[in-house]
C-alpha cells in the first residue's frame, strides 16, 4: 500500500502550476520568503490585537465574515476559464477545491509561530459555529483530571468521545465544537469533548493522560459500547493510544488512568481522521507531500519536527510515545479516513497494515487529492461533506442506529 514515487512523477500539479524558479523565490529559499520572514516579528503590534479581536467576534458574526466572500469567490471561479482557476492537484477537484487551495496555498509563505498555529485552529468554528440553542456542562474534576465540555443533545445513552487535534501546539473545545454539535445532532448522540494539555507548556503524554482520565470518567456515566471516539491529526493520533492503553495490562495504565485496577472496555468503535501518530523519523509523505498540503506546509514541518523530541520529553522516547510502536492487539474497530495525497498516508498505511495483522476490524476511507485534516472543510469542499456523510454511517452503524 505504501507510495512508491514522488508527486512530480505522478504528473500532479505542484506549486498551482507555477514555474518552478518562480515557486522557490516565493515559497522555498528565494529573497521574497527571506523578506517575510525577517519582516515577520514586526507584524506582531497589528497581529496580536487583530487576533485578539477576530477571535471574540461572536462566532455567528465570524460565520458572516467569512463566507460572504468566500460564496462570491466560488462564483467568479465558476464564471472564470478554467485554465484561469483549476490551479490544486489535477483538474478533477471540485471547483470549490480549485478556489479553497488558490487561498490557502499562500499560507506556507508565512512563518509558523505558535501564536498564529493556536490563533488559527481556536477559530475553526467561523465556518461551523455551534448552535445558540445548544445545552452545554462544564465538566471540571481536579481529583480525578478531567476537564471537559458535555454536549446535551441525543439524551439516549449514545456519546460521541471527542479528541481534538492541532499537533499538540493547538486545538482547543471551542474551535470544534461546531463540528462536535453537527456530529452529535445527525447521530443522534450527546458528545463529550476533552480538554486536554498543549505544547511547550506540556508534552504529548500529558495530552494522553487527559484523554485516558476522560474516557474514565465518561464510563462512569455510560458503556463503553454505546461510545465512539473520534480524533483528527494529533487527537487521531491520542485516541490510538487511549485504545491501546485501555487494552493494555494494569502495570502500563498505572500513570494514565486514575484507577489503572478497574477494567476499561474498548469503545464501539473510533475515528481516526488522518492520524499523527508516528513521532520517531517522518515518513516519505511527511516530508514530500508539504508542498501540495494546504494544512501542513513546509512551514508547518519546519516549526513542528525539530521540537518533537521535546514534545515527547526526550529524544529517547519518540519511539515509546509514538502510538504507531506500541500494541494493536484487542483494539475496537477502526474507521480510518485519509487523504491519499496528504502528509500522514504513509504512517496511516502502516498503522492499517499492523491493526489488520493482528485482527483489528479496519475500514478505510482513502480520499484522493485532499489535504490534511480534511474533514473539517465541510463549509467549503464537497469532498469534505461526502467523506462526512460516510462517517456518520459508520457510527451509527456501530452504535446499533
Amino acid at each position: 500500500m505504501a507510495t512508491k514515487c514522488s508527486l512530480a512523477d505522478e504528473g500532479f500539479r505542484l506549486h498551482l502550476g507555477l514555474p518552478q524558479w518562480l515557486a522557490h523565490c516565493l515559497v522555498e529559499d528565494g529573497p521574497v520568503r527571506r523578506l517575510i520572514s525577517w519582516l515577520s516579528p514586526y507584524a506582531l503590534p497589528i497581529e496580536v490585537p487583530f487576533f485578539w479581536c477576530w477571535t471574540h467576534l461572536p462566532p455567528h458574526l465570524r460565520y458572516i465574515i467569512l463566507m460572504a466572500p468566500w460564496y462570491f469567490w466560488v462564483v467568479l471561479h465558476k464564471m472564470l476559464p478554467g485554465v484561469l482557476v483549476r490551479r490544486g492537484m489535477v483538474d478533477d477537484l471540485s471547483i470549490e477545491a480549485h478556489a479553497l487551495g488558490n487561498i490557502l496555498y499562500w499560507v506556507r509563505i508565512i512563518p509558523i509561530t505558535a501564536r498564529r498555529m493556536r490563533f488559527s485552529l481556536n477559530q475553526l468554528d467561523s465556518s461551523c459555529p455551534p448552535s445558540l440553542s445548544l445545552k452545554l456542562e462544564h465538566i471540571h474534576i481536579p481529583e480525578r483530571g478531567v476537564r471537559g465540555t458535555y454536549l446535551h443533545i441525543g439524551g439516549n445513552g449514545k456519546v460521541i468521545y471527542w479528541i481534538f487535534g492541532g499537533a499538540f501546539v493547538g486545538g482547543s473545545i471551542k474551535g470544534s465544537m461546531g463540528f462536535a454539535e453537527q456530529y452529535g445532532r445527525r447521530t443522534g448522540c450527546d458528545v463529550f469533548m476533552i480538554d486536554m494539555r498543549l505544547y511547550p507548556e506540556h508534552r504529548i503524554e500529558d495530552a494522553v493522560v487527559d484523554a485516558c482520565r476522560g474516557y474514565e470518567w465518561l464510563l462512569t456515566r455510560t458503556s463503553s459500547k454505546d461510545i465512539v471516539v473520534y480524533g483528527l491529526s494529533s487527537g487521531g493520533g491520542v485516541a490510538l493510544r487511549l485504545l491501546q492503553l485501555a487494552a493494555a495490562k494494569e502495570s502500563e495504565q498505572a500513570r494514565f488512568f486514575q484507577n489503572p485496577s478497574e477494567r476499561k472496555g474498548q469503545p464501539a468503535g473510533a475515528i481516526l481522521c488522518g492520524a499523527w501518530i508516528r513521532y520517531t523519523t517522518p515518513t516519505r509523505s511527511m516530508k514530500e507531500y508539504t508542498v501540495v498540503d494546504w494544512v501542513v506546509t513546509q512551514r508547518v514541518f519546519e516549526f513542528i519536527f525539530p521540537q518533537l523530541g521535546d514534545m515527547c520529553g526526550g529524544e529517547e522516547l519518540r519511539k515509546k510515545v509514538s502510538p504507531l510502536c506500541n500494541d494493536m492487539k484487542g483494539l475496537c474497530p477502526l474507521y480510518i479516513s485519509v487523504s491519499k495525497h496528504e502528509v500522514c498516508i504513509d504512517e496511516n498505511y502502516e498503522l492499517i497494515q499492523k491493526a489488520k495483522d493482528v485482527g483489528v476490524e479496519v475500514v478505510v476511507d482513502e480520499v484522493p487529492y485532499m489535504p490534511h485534516a480534511f474533514q473539517w472543510c465541510t463549509a467549503f469542499l464537497p469532498e469534505s461533506k461526502e467523506s462526512d456523510n460516510r462517517i456518520v454511517t459508520w457510527m451509527r452503524s456501530k452504535l446499533g442506529q
